[in-house]
């Protein structure tokens, strides 16, 4: 099974028992100010289907790990450090309690909120756009794996393959919808990480930089 989310889902910090979704804020993510630090860390997608380049953190390599028609990620440079970023349009997703794969739902949003009633945490939410699309963001956590609930980046994965919410993991995810299609983001730390606060600022401010072509 992926670690969370390198199977989840979890941008973070894109990106999930009781506890509820609560609706924060909204605001305007701005782009950071171009130098050439920034310049150097810019990174142009090469297969993903939602084409976009974004400015990359300097604790990740500018240039992913992946990058696939419906997966892109980073993986932290410091291995001390389990910290990663995705971007993920699924192909489809094991619904929370389902065996088998099902179409990514249209409302993408209100289920990924219905987590909770799976053993999902959601917290400090707030409304953005990336590069003009309408975008939440909300941090996810979970005591119960929930295998492939967040998504697959192609047909007949299992759903210990793809991407979902996973204890002892943390998320920041985004949910951003691009036209006709909802791309999910997430940045992933160790659950109660002293890092998790910069980690997650810095995929919000990621985010920002996100440019679509």
């Amino acid at each position: 099974m992926r670690p969370s989310t390198w199977p989840v889902l979890g941008v973070g910090a894109l990106v999930l028992l009781a506890a509820t979704a609560c609706a924060g804020s909204s605001t305007t993510t701005e782009s950071p100010t171009a130098d050439p630090a920034a310049d150097a860390n810019r990174y142009q997608s090469r297969q993903f289907v939602t084409p976009f380049e974004v400015t990359v953190p300097a604790w990740l390599s500018a240039v992913p790990d992946t990058d696939e028609p419906n997966f892109l990620t980073w993986i932290g440079k410091d291995a001390s450090f389990d910290r990663a970023v995705r971007f993920l349009v699924p192909v489809n997703v094991y619904r929370p309690g389902s065996a088998a794969s099902t179409p990514p739902p249209d409302d993408f949003l209100s289920y990924l909120r219905g987590h909770v009633t799976h053993g999902a945490q959601l917290a400090d939410e707030t409304t953005t756009s990336v590069d003009g699309m309408p975008t939440t963001i909300v941090t996810g956590t979970t005591g119960t794996p929930l295998d492939g609930s967040l998504g697959c980046p192609a047909a007949d994965v299992p759903a210990p393959d793809c991407f979902g919410l996973q204890p002892g993991m943390a998320l920041r995810l985004a949910v951003v919808d691009v036209a006709d299609t909802t791309l999910v983001a997430w940045a992933r730390v160790t659950e109660g990480s002293a890092d998790a606060a910069e980690v997650f600022a810095d995929f919000e401010q990621m985010l920002g930089s996100v440019r679509f072509r």
